[in-house]
């Protein structure tokens, strides 16, 4: 690797540079010809210290009945990237391997966060700012594992499997850190889909959007699918007949088998729930879309054979299909720019997806839109006819402000124009006697396939409140108490800084603010009864019921405290108390690893905000 030198400080340069590093294709089971089936993610490179640490992650490690402690996984010289190093041969090895454990954890973390960041054209930040903590091998079992938003944490446990004797770090599981990750990334760019105030439709799309990076990202690993092909087909594969069905067959699964779907996840060749859109869990519900846009991933995958060649060698089908799965995950991850940041549904997405995909490719020679617009009419979801997609041809005559710059910039910018633009703040049906806050405002550079930039600034409004009783039937609202309103829009403008996107929420809008509330208070029935006296929950945190659970095993019971786990468990070892301020770092006698600070204490009651 070759680095550029800055003349000026005589330090070496690496902006824009990344680095290979190894991770296991799909879990510690998939298996190659020599061990564990392995393929490399490219990382930016970034000066890693003990831990692994780096600006965006803090990987914290342990064996079984250890406390904490920090590796060296980066080399001693510039660029002070993580030295990649193969996992063991034998699984045994391997799920006792804390160094490849760090490793695997930080790649698959990494490669996530610059996923986003290079499809959305910017930096992607936490939602409580600073670094996003990982527990690599925590003392919690598989339901405690998840990500914890008030805490700015995940935390991976551990899961018996009847393949090994050896407890089951989570974290060796490429697709669950994905997941978690991705969670813990759309919450820091859209926090009130999360928050108290969030609906089970919110949920859901955090839950969906989580599973699909994790399953894509695993199925853009082309020797890995040309395995899932020979395993699914076997001897009756035949390329040259090659349909749908086996595409849709068990070729995207999660966890490499460490659990089946389940009711929390639907198998992709099922149909559709009829009553998808009112079941309360959120993994169900997500499902759905799951369901959805996989089977984009496979009609895209079919077309894409029936090219000249597109049948030629296993070699070829596998290489299609690895591609579409990126481009489809690329046109979901562009989406999030389209959405609006509050009471985002469905039709949301769709609208999101289409519209930030003609954005960047606006001649789409191979209908990609027109099989997602098909795809999620089958699961009842359609926008209306015509449908304006941009939002903004009743936006006439606009006032814009002097100076560009600004408008890309600065908060206070936007809200000016919000107000200069009467329209606009129709539109918003805005409250005028009440602040309108702006959550970010953004510049985004995209390259689409024709190799132009696009550039774009984005920017989020909001405007919330609290009604009183008889403000809320002056308003229109049939209730009995105080009722909570909020809305707000994403607004994006072209490079000329002309307005040339809008997706609007409505603030004083009665009728929809009336059906959230019809929502509200049809939530307390669920699929199963709360335990007795439950322990409060934090705002933003999901309750956990069998239902968001895949296949009950012993080691998933609950137990009174996240750090009960089974006495079969070696990890189950009891330790002391972490003391509430951060240790001194001693180093080990004769080791490159040194005792770490442990994770945020976690109170006993609480549960992850998103559960694998």
């Amino acid at each position: 690797m070759t680095t550029s030198t800055d003349p000026g400080s005589g330090n070496p340069g690496h902006s824009g540079l990344q680095v290979s590093l190894t991770v296991l294709a799909e879990g510690p089971f998939t298996r190659g010809p020599d061990g564990p089936l392995t393929t490399t993610l490219r990382v930016p490179v970034e000066r890693i210290g003990p831990g692994p640490r780096s600006a965006r992650f803090d990987v914290i490690v342990r064996r079984p009945g250890e406390k904490p402690f920090s590796l060296e996984l980066g080399s001693p010289t510039p660029p002070w990237m993580v030295v990649d190093e193969r996992p063991p041969d034998g699984l045994t090895a391997l799920l006792q391997d804390s160094r490849f454990l760090a490793q695997q954890v930080y790649a698959v973390a990494a490669s996530t966060l610059a996923l986003f960041e290079s499809t959305l054209g910017r930096r992607m930040g936490w939602v409580g700012g600073g670094r996003l903590t990982i527990s690599a091998y925590d003392r919690v079992s598989y339901r405690e594992s998840g990500y914890y938003r008030d805490d700015g944490l995940i935390r991976f446990g551990h899961k018996r499997d009847g393949r090994t004797e050896k407890a089951v770090p989570l974290a060796l599981f490429r697709d669950l850190v994905a997941h978690e990750v991705t969670h813990a990334i759309v919450d820091g760019y859209r926090p009130k889909w999360a928050d108290s105030h969030a609906e089970v439709d919110q949920l859901a799309l955090h839950e969906a959007i989580a599973d699909l990076v994790a399953l894509l990202s695993v199925f853009s690993t082309q020797t890995l699918v040309e395995q899932l092909l020979t395993q699914n087909g076997g001897d009756r594969l035949d390329l040259d007949t090659l349909d749908e069905n086996l595409l849709r067959s068990d070729l995207f699964r999660l966890g490499d088998g460490l659990f089946t779907r389940g009711s929390a996840r639907p198998s992709l060749a099922d149909d559709l729930a009829p009553n998808w859109r009112t079941l309360s869990d959120p993994h169900r519900r997500g499902g759905a879309i799951v369901q959805v846009l996989l089977r984009v991933v496979a009609r895209l995958w079919r077309k894409r054979l029936d090219l000249p060649g597109g049948r030629s060698s296993l070699y070829q089908v596998a290489r299609a299909g690895a591609s579409v799965g990126r481009q489809v995950l690329s046109m979901l991850i562009r989406s999030l720019g389209y959405m609006p940041p509050v009471d985002v549904t469905w039709e949301d997405l769709l609208r999101g997806i289409l519209a930030a995909d003609r954005a960047v490719v606006p001649d789409d020679d191979l209908d990609y839109r027109g099989v997602v617009v098909a795809a999620f009419a089958e699961a009842g979801i359609v926008l209306p006819t015509p449908t304006d997609l941009y939002g903004v041809s009743t936006f006439t005559s606009l006032r814009y402000p002097v100076r560009l710059a600004a408008l890309s910039s600065d908060p206070e910018e936007i809200v000016r124009f919000i107000w200069e633009n009467p329209i606009l703040l129709a539109a918003a049906k805005i409250d005028p006697t009440r602040p309108i806050a702006v959550e970010r405002v953004r510049p985004t550079l995209r390259v689409g396939p024709d190799g132009f930039v696009v550039s774009e600034i984005g920017a989020t409004f909001t405007q919330e409140f609290r009604l009183s009783t008889a403000e809320a039937r002056r308003f229109g609202l049939t209730t009995r108490a105080p009722v909570f309103i909020r809305g707000g829009g994403q607004l994006r403008f072209d490079e000329g800084g002309r307005l040339s996107f809008a997706a609007l929420k409505p603030i004083l809008d009665p009728e929809r603010q009336q059906a959230k509330l019809a929502i509200q208070q049809a939530t307390p029935s669920a699929d199963a009864a709360p335990p007795t006296n439950p322990p409060a929950r934090p705002p933003g945190t999901l309750p956990v019921t069998p239902a968001t659970t895949p296949s009950a095993t012993p080691s998933a019971a609950p137990s009174a405290t996240p750090s009960a786990t089974p006495s079969a468990d070696p990890s189950a070892t009891p330790s002391a108390t972490p003391s509430a301020t951060v240790p001194v770092v001693p180093t080990l006698p004769g080791a490159t690893r040194r005792i770490a600070a442990p994770p945020p204490e976690v109170p006993a009651h609480q549960r992850p905000t998103f559960h694998p």
